[in-house]
């Protein structure tokens, strides 16, 4: 196998492992990280990326650099870029950790966070509440709840 084949099937190995560690993240917290104005990288307790939200992949740098297989050169430069490291634990156990770089735009609440996920999830779905909750991963009776606060 040449070379370059390799590093191909490796890439494709690592983007495969990443994408099912960010389908273990619930709906609603992909969403959340998804609105968010910041860059949101995730990192496992090895130094693996596991999660880009939308506003980290859309500021990808070129191609060289390819977050799933160089996790220690992508997480140096999100660091020399401002960004703040969040460690991620469990109790006492060390479950990895989150680079958040600020965005240029507005700060905006979680409230109003979750609001636009939700409104966007409903859109989504055409205004169906069922799968709407169930895309968020919340209980039917919760996004009513939610839907119902934000009338008031």
């Amino acid at each position: 196998m040449s070379g370059e084949t390799r590093d191909a099937v490796t890439e494709n190995a690592a983007i495969l492992a990443a994408t099912r560690a960010a389908e273990r993240l619930p709906p609603l917290v992909r969403a959340l990280l998804d609105v968010q104005d910041d860059e949101i990288v995730v990192f496992g307790a090895r130094s693996d990326t596991l999660y880009l939200n939308a506003a980290a992949q859309a500021t990808l740098p070129p191609a060289t650099t390819t977050p799933f297989t160089e996790s220690r050169l992508f997480r140096a430069q999100l660091v020399a870029r401002g960004g703040r490291v969040v460690p991620l634990r469990s109790g006492a156990k060390v479950l990895g950790e989150m680079i958040v770089v600020p965005g240029r735009r507005q700060v905006r609440t979680l409230a109003e966070q979750e609001h636009e996920a939700i409104r966007q999830t409903l859109q989504q779905t055409g205004g169906l509440l069922a799968e709407a909750a169930r895309r968020l991963g919340i209980s039917r009776t919760t996004l009513w709840r939610r839907l119902k606060a934000e009338r008031r």
